[in-house]
């Protein structure tokens, strides 16, 4: 056993902090579907995470990669984090008034009473906050903290969820668990503030804020694929169908966490290397051993995920099996790293460059792909973009004298991809 534990790498570690964070996540809808919360309640709860995403998830990303990638070369490493947590609460104060602003301007359709919007809005700060958490356990290398933080979200995600669904299931109660949940994250953050005596105030650092700005505009470009999905499907297709479609659109829970938890290890692990050639191998290794365990999952999956879902949820979400199948196919981007490789050498404005092609290339073919096959149209369309920016990424580094077979074992990834795209026609075609 500990000669496995020696083995275990910090990717590992982070790796595992992914799958317990979407574990709960995952189980927390089980319980919604089985205990037979009603699918509108269901659909607010979809959207409330939602909302608390497309608020933040550019900045928070944009944020955590710019510390990863300087960290190390950083000689006042207090004074970095001091930035980093200073600027994610300027900004999380502005999302949360975004969203309340929304809620009560724009669209007013889920019958929010103030109260209740401003419970979404804490909600909102608090947890887009709490994302420090991780990233510090991580630049600290702290593997025993990491992993002990995500069993306690873990249980606490689950156990918040759970009492609301035996006891009573209302849209209201459901908020309070997540400002619960984001309660406790946040106790754990100023306990880890306060042991470093990392500086928290509500102004930003605007140098560190515009050494963010590439990613953060790269990231709310090519990321807002999914949330532009889902406006489409909200718009055109009414909330109930939200919840199916948002049940559906979820990639294979190892294959998302495992190649994002990578992803961002290795931009720290690549970036601490004087020789670059070392950081090309190792995360060549790794993203070999990578597609060893997750291209079979992935054929698991895609041959038994129309008998699972009714079984797992329940017959209403019966469609959501046909988008799920399309968004594992999103594993074939997903084994590609080249993004880990422009942000170790500080090229984040490629990444941006390639977000606004990525976008364009979504919209279009999400638009077009919906007219022709209805709402898995729009998995159809995220597929396309994902993969169509992994290219553009790998095409940019060759640009730059860095090959694709210098970061992937290129044999076995063409191999497998297709593989996994057979087997997706067959299983859409003839089970």
């Amino acid at each position: 056993m500990q000669k496995l534990f020696n083995k275990l790498t910090i990717a590992n570690y982070l790796q595992f902090f992914q799958i317990a964070r979407y574990a709960g996540l995952f189980l927390s809808g089980i319980l919604l579907a089985k205990f037979g919360v009603p699918l509108p309640i269901i659909g607010q709860y979809e959207f409330i995470l939602f909302l608390g995403a497309i608020v933040s998830f550019f900045w928070v990303g944009g944020i955590n990669q710019t510390l990863l990638s300087n960290y190390h070369k950083e000689s006042d490493k207090n004074g970095l984090l001091s930035k980093v947590i200073s600027t994610q609460f300027f900004l999380g104060i502005i999302s949360s008034i975004i969203a309340i602003t929304y809620l009560i301007v724009i669209d007013d359709s889920y019958g929010f009473g103030y109260p209740t919007i401003l419970l979404i809005g804490s909600y909102i700060l608090l947890n887009t906050l709490t994302f420090f958490n991780e990233h510090y356990y991580l630049i600290k290398e702290n593997t025993n903290k990491l992993t002990l933080y995500a069993l306690g979200n873990f249980c606490v995600q689950l156990l918040a969820v759970a009492v609301v669904v035996l006891t009573n299931p209302t849209i209201k109660n459901f908020i309070y668990a997540l400002v619960g949940i984001s309660i406790w994250k946040t106790l754990v953050l100023f306990y880890n503030l306060q042991s470093e005596k990392i500086r928290l105030t509500i102004k930003p650092d605007w140098a560190f804020l515009k050494l963010c700005s590439p990613l953060i505009f790269g990231l709310l470009i090519s990321g807002s694929a999914d949330y532009i999905d889902s406006f489409l499907v909200l718009h055109f297709f009414g909330s109930e169908s939200f919840a199916i479609f948002k049940y559906g659109a979820k990639e294979f829970p190892l294959s998302l966490l495992l190649a994002n938890s990578l992803s961002l290890a290795m931009v720290s692990q690549i970036a601490k290397q004087d020789n670059l050639k070392i950081g090309l191998e190792e995360l060549k290794q790794q993203s070999s051993r990578l597609m060893n365990v997750l291209f079979p999952l992935t054929w698991i999956f895609l041959i038994s995920s129309k008998f699972l879902y009714p079984l797992i949820f329940s017959h209403a979400f019966e469609q959501s099996a046909s988008i799920f199948n399309i968004y594992l196919l999103l594993i074939i981007s997903r084994m590609i790293f080249p993004q880990s490789i422009l942000l170790a050498i500080n090229r984040r404005d490629l990444i941006l460059k390639t977000a606004y092609w990525e976008v364009i290339i979504n919209i279009l073919s999400s638009v077009i792909l919906m007219w022709k096959f209805g709402i898995i149209g729009i998995a159809y369309g995220t597929f396309v973009a994902f993969l169509s920016e992994k290219i553009i990424l790998a095409y940019r580094l060759k640009r730059l004298k860095i090959d694709f077979q210098q970061y992937t074992n290129f044999g076995k990834w063409i191999t497998f991809t297709i593989i996994t795209v057979l087997l997706y026609f067959f299983v859409e075609n003839f089970l």
